[in-house]
């Protein structure tokens, strides 16, 4: 979702992505003739935290900090709070701390509970450091061998729409206008 981000940023319009063990495929509307500032080092510093303090990984591990701290109690003498009531207080008090309190003790222990769960990050970096200076872009005539099982996987996920959407919508409006165009027929009489 980073890399989609950055596409958005940069006008590129993203309009989905999919990855396995091996590939990692995004594709939008605009082609992308240098996927260098995509795939920076940099991503994991400043793009990196922000998703991650968004995210549902980190809220559901403040969830549990909280439940373990005493903030929210899941019973109470003779009765049992659902999952859904826990975490909506959870999510609240989450929304309220980050906003009035972003270096509270308890989402520091969040944060610290999250990146034991996430992947190694520092690994994730170290790999991008390596491929920036090895990147190799190649605009392909037709699709690779090595793309296939990624390529059978696309549709699985999509970014939030926004501007594709709205192209979209443009380039559907001209297909239409020119089927429907009449200047282009054959003269019947002829």
């Amino acid at each position: 979702m980073l890399i989609t981000k950055r596409m958005e940023d940069r006008g590129l319009m993203p309009g989905g992505f999919v990855a396995n063990d091996y590939s990692l495929a995004v594709w939008g509307l605009k082609p992308v003739t240098d996927p260098a500032p995509l795939l920076s080092p940099d991503i994991l510093q400043d793009e990196f935290i922000d998703w991650v303090q968004g995210s549902y990984l980190l809220r559901r591990a403040f969830r549990e900090v909280a439940v373990i701290g005493g903030l929210v109690e899941r019973q109470h003498p003779g009765k049992r709070k659902t999952g859904k009531q826990v975490t909506f207080s959870t999510d609240l008090i989450y929304d309220v701390l980050r906003k009035y309190e972003p270096d509270h003790l308890l989402l520091e222990a969040a944060w610290a509970d999250a990146r034991t769960q996430m992947t190694d990050a520092g690994r994730l970096g170290d790999l991008l450091d390596e491929a920036a200076g090895r990147l190799a872009h190649v605009t392909l005539e037709r699709v690779s061998p090595l793309a296939v099982p990624v390529m059978v996987m696309i549709g699985r996920e999509a970014t939030p729409q926004g501007s594709v959407d709205d192209e979209l919508l443009l380039e559907a409006e001209s297909l239409a206008a020119a089927a429907m165009r009449v200047d282009d027929l054959p003269d019947p009489g002829q």
